[in-house]
């Protein structure tokens, strides 16, 4: 069974419990994945939850701007997605 993600960031020292405390409360209130909410609150980087998500499925992680997407296949994706 994975870690969960606000485990994994205490276990690095990435956030206080303080700070995990404030964003499940923050989800309870507004829903919403705990990573994202984190990174709302302005606790985290959204790289630094990528890097542990990364890590913790052990599947690397890329970063879409380094890559040209050829506009015939952002036609393929619905706008709502």
């Amino acid at each position: 069974m994975p870690v969960r993600i606000g485990e994994l960031l205490l276990k690095e020292k990435r956030i206080t419990p303080a700070q995990l405390q404030e964003a499940l409360s923050y989800q309870k209130a507004n829903g919403g994945k705990l990573g994202f909410n984190l990174v709302r609150l302005g606790f985290v980087k959204d790289e630094e939850i990528t890097g542990l998500l990364s890590k913790q499925y052990g599947v690397p992680s890329i970063n879409l701007a380094q890559f040209e997407i050829d506009p015939a296949i952002v036609k393929l994706i619905p706008a709502e997605t």
